[in-house]
């Protein structure tokens, strides 16, 4: 079993924020303020694990909302750890339960706010494979700059973030 400890999000459990703290070795570039735990670190502990991210880009960018259709476009992953991810993710509050009170009930999952805050994260990350290795991200075609891989729209809630 994991040890869980408390995070910055609702109180919530994850796995490690303090591995980026290091008193000995203090960061000596970039930063204009000093964090009592590092955000990489505690973002890690929240983002790093196992198909985490996998199900928020699924949610954000395609719009899976239903758990089958999650288990279908994310090879591979079983279906207890996306039940467990799921709930992960929604007690964080990056990702909410939306119930139809019709019969059966119909459960859907869709990016909080928070969540949708993460989407140009996501959008970053995406753009730093496609400059450092194009071959997997587009194979035959070169390295493409942000604004080449994204619309007006997403282009907009990068610069919101920025």
């Amino acid at each position: 079993m994991t040890r869980l400890t408390k995070s910055a999000f609702n109180d919530a459990p994850l796995g490690g924020p303090e591995t980026c703290v290091n008193p000995a070795f203090p960061p000596k570039r970039y930063l204009k303020v000093r964090f009592d735990q590092c955000p990489v670190g505690l973002s890690v502990g929240v983002l790093g694990r196992k198909w985490a991210l996998l199900i928020l880009r699924d949610i954000g960018a395609y719009g899976v909302d239903r758990f089958n259709r999650l288990r279908a476009s994310i090879p591979g992953i079983p279906p207890k750890v996306l039940s467990t991810r799921l709930r992960e993710l929604e007690m964080l509050g990056l990702i909410q339960k939306l119930e139809t009170s019709r019969s059966p009930i119909l459960v859907r999952w869709g990016l909080t706010d928070r969540g949708r805050d993460l989407v140009p994260v996501m959008m970053m990350i995406t753009a730093f494979q496609s400059k450092y290795h194009p071959e997997l991200i587009h194979p035959g075609k070169p390295s493409m700059k942000v604004h080449e891989m994204y619309d007006r729209e997403a282009m907009r809630l990068l610069e919101a973030m920025l």
